[in-house]
């Protein structure tokens, strides 16, 4: 029975999630009593998910006897699958897979182990391939079950055959209970094991290895892709960029990790890629909201994912002081008249309307630039580059609707220092 030794680390606990069928029991036997050659510790973890009534509990209780008989330490959970698939609306076997994850994570978590192992084997494999193309997959579902799961869930008999797994339980006499939902094929796994598998092989001998083999050909060339794409974007606070041009088959990957890095993890569909990609040819400004309050900007050469929060508007009388905003510090401060203007924003104090407030963007704000010329505000930002999205987010210094300085991009002409100008303060 081929087993990926590699996966297990020296002086690690790992978890055997275990049902009581072969598969499980099998690797169970395997680890514990190679537990020492391979320098880790072994325990059982055991999920009784509610859905079969006596015979879930029934297969439970042999695993705790073959624990007990055996001496392995054994981690029990019990839950609701039914409710949970009910609630989040949920396939039945979804519902019981998402609560036998959280067990296993609450396992690690906890400190009762370091790994869980499961015990998904070749043909597992397979029929995730073939039901994610049924379903229809790009290449990564064709991919199928990975050998780690956020590095912490490993699956170690992945290239092991269903039927060198039964060899090794005939062959030590392993115990085992048979899960009688596996024998009926109203699950769609399920389906495919019973059904559509035994016809294909029937003319391909070989489909499942050569099945199990193109999925290894297809992780090789998926995670180099990746790889390309994650090349595309840059990431930082609460935002991704990816910067064009891209080619579009990496665009889409790049678009994943781009949603991914801001907080997307599931739920995406073909329909938000695709409205990302068409961004590419899209105006300056352009943009879409897709889900959790993230949304995609063009913005020149690239384009800009951000996860949307709640803003509060901005208007405070104006003083020389320091103030907090949209968690960033800015300071209005004096400084001698006769200082270096040529860094950073100055302008004549004097100048200032007595009722001057700091505020954010209002309509019909107008601002004039230095030299003269007095334009919409909107329209001046356009002309400096500043992104919509950061539009609503900059302190202004205003009077009425007229704009007299801009933190962090320019101070207006009818404010600027002059011959006459006797005090002088400086935007931060």
């Amino acid at each position: 029975m081929e087993i990926n030794k590699s996966l297990l680390k020296r002086g690690k606990t790992v978890a055997v999630a275990v049902s009581g069928g072969k598969d499980s029991m099998a690797l169970l036997h395997y680890l514990f009593f190679n537990a020492d050659k391979m320098g880790v510790k072994v325990i059982c973890l055991n999920v009784e998910h509610g859905i079969r009534g006596e015979s879930s509990v029934r297969d439970s209780l042999f695993v705790k006897s073959f624990c007990k008989k055996y001496g392995i330490p054994l981690i029990s959970y019990a839950v609701d699958s039914k409710k949970k698939a009910e609630e989040d609306k949920l396939s039945l076997e979804e519902g019981a897979r998402v609560l036998r994850y959280q067990c296993f994570f609450d396992a690690i978590d906890t400190k009762k182990c370091d790994y869980v192992a499961t015990a998904h084997h070749r043909r597992d494999n397979v029929e995730s391939v073939l039901l994610n193309l049924f379903r229809g997959t790009g290449l990564k579902g064709a991919t199928g079950i990975k050998e780690t799961y956020k590095e912490k869930i490993i699956r170690p008999l992945l290239n092991a055959s269903k039927e060198e797994i039964e060899e090794y339980i005939e062959k030590n006499g392993i115990p085992f209970v048979t899960d009688e939902t596996n024998l009926v094929d109203d699950y769609s796994r399920n389906f495919i094991r019973l059904n559509v598998l035994p016809k294909i092989e029937e003319i391909f001998p070989n489909a499942e290895s050569n099945i199990a083999r193109f999925s290894e050909i297809v992780k090789e060339e998926d995670e180099y892709l990746d790889g390309v794409a994650k090349k595309k974007v840059v990431t930082g606070d609460k935002k991704a960029e990816i910067i064009l041009p891209v080619d579009k088959v990496i665009l889409k990957r790049a678009i994943i990790f781009a949603l991914k890095t801001v907080g997307v993890v599931k739920d995406w569909e073909k329909a938000h890629i695709d409205s990302v990609c068409a961004l590419v040819d899209k105006d300056n400004g352009a943009y879409v909201n897709l889900l959790d309050g993230v949304s995609a900007h063009r913005e020149y050469d690239r384009i800009v994912f951000i996860k949307r929060e709640e803003k509060t508007a901005l208007n405070i009388p104006f003083a020389i002081k320091e103030f907090e905003f949209d968690n960033k510090t800015y300071k209005i401060i004096r400084v001698e008249k006769n200082a270096d203007y040529k860094s950073g924003l100055y302008l004549d104090h004097d100048k200032l309307p007595k009722d001057a407030v700091i505020r954010t963007k209002e309509e019909g704000d107008v601002f004039t630039k230095f030299g003269g010329g007095t334009k919409s505000l909107g329209d001046y930002l356009t002309d400096k580059k500043v992104p919509l999205r950061l539009r609503e987010s900059i302190p202004l210094i205003a009077s009425g609707r007229t704009v007299y300085a801009i933190f962090g991009v320019a101070v207006s002409d009818k404010v600027k220092i002059d011959n006459k100008t006797t005090e002088v303060i400086k935007l931060i």
